[in-house]
């Protein structure tokens, strides 16, 4: 009798280490799943270069894609900084989103920049939406459209408390190919 309890109990005792060990595997495989980065810092380092470029009013700096050069011009919109393809047919441009909100969501972000789009093209324009992606531990939402064979992809994130607008465009060139760039930029905010 004395044998059976104590094969019982080691029994059990496996079981239950068994049983811990797995949950702690599973628990830590949908943490690294929910928390990590579409990009790993080896393709960050293999597509930008080490140089940093900082935004002129916000506080937020990237790495310069390698090809890419930071150009300081300025059009109708206030631009932060904008980052331009060497061959000029693809842009890269940050904007700072403000807002009166007492709400800093995400989405009333994403939601204003597209409403204010739309009232700049009178609603002439179709929108994409896009399935959000976790970069640099945030999620970013997207959409693109196109104006006159002119392609535009706008990523919506957030970067210390601040919403920011940045503009992937592509000068009768077909961006489809740059957006990893713009996600890479994102992964390398600071």
């Amino acid at each position: 009798m004395l044998n059976v309890k104590y094969y019982n109990f080691r029994i059990r005792k496996k079981l239950q280490y068994y049983v811990g060990v797995f949950l702690f595997a599973a628990i830590s495989i949908i943490f690294t799943s929910c928390s990590s980065n579409k990009y790993s810092q080896s393709e960050i380092d293999m597509y930008l270069t080490r140089e940093r470029v900082k935004a002129k009013t916000s506080p937020i700096s990237f790495r310069i894609p390698q090809g890419w050069r930071v150009v300081d011009a300025n059009n109708e919109a206030f631009i932060d900084l904008w980052i331009l393809r060497n061959d000029m047919n693809v842009s890269l441009s940050l904007l700072p989103l403000h807002s009166n909100s007492t709400s800093q969501a995400l989405i009333k972000s994403y939601n204003a920049s597209v409403l204010l789009l739309q009232a700049k093209h009178k609603n002439s324009i179709k929108i994409m939406n896009e399935e959000p992606l976790q970069l640099n531990n945030s999620k970013v939402l997207f959409y693109n459209y196109k104006i006159n064979e002119k392609e535009y992809r706008i990523a919506i994130f957030k970067h210390n408390q601040k919403f920011y607008e940045l503009t992937l465009y592509g000068n009768n060139a077909n961006i489809k190919i740059e957006y990893f760039i713009q996600e890479l930029l994102i992964s390398s905010a600071k």
